[in-house]
Parts: C-alpha cells; sequence; structure tokens
C-alpha cells in the first residue's frame, strides 16, 4: 500500500557530551584482539514508537539531558579512534540531531515502502562522509511525527559495539528517561572484562589481514572474500507472527532438538525456502554469529562492551528437511564454545587466522553460491526492551539502502509487536529471483507475511 509523500525537516543539530568528564586516567582504551580485527564499519538502526493514547509529547531536553548522563557511564562512546587498537575517550560527544516528519507513524508503518524512502531519519546519511571522517563511533536522530509518535534513528560502529553492547547502551538510555530505579537492575556496562579475557596483540603484530590498508586493491578483494555476486541484489521483510512461530517450532523438533528455539526455527525454515529457489542439488553453507559472553571461561558479564561475536558455520544438503537444518544449525553454535577458549589462549591470532583461512577457502570452493549469513536482533540483543516512555519499539528497521557485501545473501531478524503479540521480522537480501520465488510460493507465504 503507497502512502502519502512526506518530508523530515531537520531543526536542530547539536554534540551532546557526557555530563561529568572523563577522569585522566581513563583518557585511552585499548581494545580487544576481536575489536581489533575490525574496521570502522557503522551499523545502522531505527525503532519506531506509537504514542499511546493521552502520552505527553516527546521531551526532546529530556532525551539529551539523560544522553549526557549515559554517556558519563559509557565514555568511550562520546570518544574518538586513535589507532587501529586504541580509542581516545576524550569526550569529543555523540551528534544529536532533531527532525520534524509531516505524517502520521502509522501512515509510513502501514504503507509498502523502499530504503529510500527511511534513510532521511537516520543520522549523516551516507555514513562513512561524516562519521568516519572525525573517528566517532555514535551518531543519533529523533524524528518526530504529526501524531506525536517517533523514530530514533543511529548508527554505531562495529568497532567498539556489537548488537548485545548496543542495545545495552540504548536501555540505560531509555531507563534513565522513563524511570531512574530501573537503571539499577540493569547490566552495568564493562569495557574491560572483554579485553581481560580477549587480550590485545601489540599494535606491530596486527597483521595486514587484521588491518588491512584502507583503500587498496587487495583490500577490497580480501573484504569481499575474493569472489563476486550478481548484481542483482534486493531487500524485502516478510513477518513471522507468533502463532506460525510455535507451528514451526513445532515442526523442528528432532530426536537432537527436543525444544527448538525462535531463532533456530524460523532460521532453518528461510534457508529452506531460499534454497529451494535454486535449480541445482548441492550444498549450502550458513554464518551464523555467536555471541561469545557466555562461552568463555569463565562467562563474560553480560554488559560486557566491545564486539564479542564470532561465526559459526553451519551446512545442509540443499534439499533437507526442516528440522534436518534446524538439527544443524544447533549443533553448530553449541561447538562454539572450544572456539571461544582457543581465542583466549596465547595462540589467539593464528587461531583466528587458522580459521579465517578456513572460511575464505570454503567461500573460494563454493564460488560464493549457496552462502548466506544470519543475524538476530531479538531478544537475544535486546532492542525490544528500548522503552522511552512509549512501550516497546512498533518496528525495529536495520537497514538503510545501502546493500553492501555485509548483507548480501543475508537474512537478518528483528522484533516487531502487534496486537497478537510480538513476533520476528525477517529482511532478506538475496537474488531477485529467488525473492520472486518466495513471494510466490504458497508454502513460504502459509508461514511468512510480505512487509517490506
Amino acid at each position: 500500500m503507497e502512502g502519502p509523500k512526506y518530508e523530515v525537516k531537520v531543526i536542530r543539530r547539536e554534540t551532546i557530551k557526557p555530563s561529568s568528564p572523563t577522569p585522566s586516567n581513563h583518557g585511552k582504551l585499548t581494545l580487544s584482539f576481536l575489536d581489533q580485527k575490525y574496521g570502522p564499519h557503522h551499523v545502522p538502526v531505527l525503532l519506531f514508537y506509537t504514542a499511546p493514547e493521552g502520552a505527553v509529547p516527546l521531551d526532546t531536553t529530556l532525551l539529551k539531558t539523560c544522553l549526557s548522563e549515559t554517556l558519563t557511564r559509557f565514555y568511550p562512546l562520546a570518544g574518538q579512534y586513535d589507532t587501529w587498537g586504541t580509542l581516545l575517550c576524550n569526550d569529543h560527544g555523540v551528534p544529536f540531531i532533531e527532525a520534524i516528519v509531516d505524517c502520521t507513524l502509522l501512515s509510513l508503518l502501514h504503507r509498502r515502502s523502499n530504503l529510500q524512502d527511511i534513510v532521511d531519519f537516520l543520522p549523516f546519511y551516507p555514513p562513512r562522509e561524516d562519521i568516519l571522517s572525525s573517528k566517532i563511533h555514535l551518531a543519533i536522530q529523533v524524528n518526530v511525527f504529526t501524531c506525536g509518535g517517533f523514530a530514533v534513528g543511529w548508527y554505531h560502529t562495529h568497532k567498539v559495539t556489537d548488537g548485545v553492547s548496543a542495545a545495552t547502551f540504548f536501555r540505560h538510555w531509555s531507563a534513565l528517561v522513563t524511570n531512574r530505579y530501573e537503571v539499577a537492575a540493569l547490566a552495568e556496562p564493562d569495557f574491560s572484562a572483554g579485553v581481560a579475557a580477549f587480550p590485545p596483540l601489540p599494535e606491530a603484530a596486527v597483521t595486514p589481514a587484521l588491518k588491512p590498508k584502507e583503500g587498496s586493491k587487495e583490500d577490497k578483494n580480501k573484504f569481499s572474500w575474493n569472489y563476486t555476486f550478481q548484481e542483482t541484489i534486493v531487500v524485502r521483510s516478510f513477518l513471522f507472527k507468533d502463532d506460525a512461530i510455535n507451528e514451526l517450532k513445532a515442526m523442528s523438533i528432532s530426536e537432537k532438538v527436543i525444544y527448538p528455539s525462535r531463532f533456530e526455527a524460523v532460521t532453518g525454515f528461510l534457508w529452506k525456502h531460499i534454497l529451494l529457489a535454486s535449480p541445482k542439488e548441492g550444498h549450502s553453507m550458513l554464518g551464523i554469529p555467536v555471541d561469545l559472553r557466555s562461552k568463555t571461561d569463565p562467562p563474560l558479564p553480560r554488559g560486557s562492551m566491545g564486539n564479542l561475536f564470532t561465526s559459526a558455520f553451519a551446512r545442509t544438503n540443499n534439499r533437507a528437511e526442516l528440522r534436518d537444518m534446524v538439527s544443524e544449525i544447533h549443533g553448530s553454535i553449541s561447538k562454539m564454545k572450544n572456539v571461544a577458549l582457543k581465542f583466549q589462549g596465547e595462540n589467539r591470532s593464528e587461531e583466528y587466522e587458522r580459521l579465517r583461512r578456513q572460511f575464505i577457502n570454503t567461500v573460494i570452493e563454493y564460488k560464493g553460491k549457496d552462502i548466506y549469513f544470519v543475524n538476530s536482533w531479538c531478544k537475544s540483543a535486546g532492542f525490544g526492551d528500548v522503552d522511552f516512555g512509549f512501550g516497546k519499539p512498533k518496528r525495529v528497521i536495520p537497514i538503510d539502502d545501502a546493500v553492501n557485501h555485509n548483507k548480501r545473501n543475508g537474512i537478518l531478524l528483528t522484533e516487531f509487536t502487534d496486537s497478537n503479540g510480538d513476533g520476528i521480522e525477517a529482511w532478506l537480501f538475496l537474488e531477485k529471483d529467488t525473492i520472486k520465488f518466495l513471494e510466490c510460493n504458497p508454502d513460504f507465504l502459509a508461514f511468512a507475511s510480505p512487509n517490506f
């Protein structure tokens, strides 16, 4: 359903600094070994909130005051990059943009939009032009609709935060806005636990594979894993409502997986039907990010900050049954505890390099075909719990209109809320022919509703 055109008008730009200066003995933060391998890749997130009946207008002054206080506790996020492996905690501050939108939120959510329609809700689009040049980690934009609903859009960098730690920051901020007593119940931010568990390498020991030269042809080839995709990638989203998810979980039960999770059931279903669009038989691989906080010895605190993920890889026959695919997904994740322990060891750099080479060789073997990647921002990340006093976000959108190499052949799961409860929205970044197959497949549409 096409909706009316709208305009996003920026009314104010500020830089929000921590409410208290960072002590001089905390002026620099050395990143963990895992964070050293990441470049400053910025991730877009949009949370949409409808205004409850009788709600008071959004108080942006309160938002900024609480953001300033939150940055005092999360002080590295208000700093800048120093070297590839260190941050300057110099209280540079976070860009904060206020905008008004000349339409209602529901008129936007009820239309079938395209990605270009939503980039105006994000700060500094495209992000590389402004965020990378200033070496900052976070930029935020608050968009207020005529109905009183609003959208919070931001870019955060995977050099400093993953989905879990970004959500930790936003939950603290929103809790200060709504109820300061709730902050005490949240996981405390911990910028040292990840560094202690995965000790950094000396700057001189960071290999070219971990520290590529920006802009070089060699870097671009490595960054794309030495294979190319056809330039026919499109983005669509499909909704899985609560009853559909429960039915998929029941269909996924096997001797190996007696209690499939929502993530496993929906991911297995998507993987199965995507592969049905392929005319050839063979094998497929699925990359699955795994949170290492619970895999280390001892486990890391929930509030551990940093990019504390690595990837598991599931493999299956292209015509496997759903329960077999779910079993493979479950098994591949379960094996990651051993990987976490190796990353904690003295030979962590060699182990990472071995696994990286193993992955690249597998990709080359597959020649870029039938290799997919899934990520979940559902309950494990916690963006659905970011409540600024208007309740849970009605929708979480994880994308601008830049479909780069990280998103091709990708699946990203987010939460949504409707009158029937909580569901999962699956964002698919696939070739046009595969999307067309899914949109016409009655077995797929019996569980998934086209949305975007």
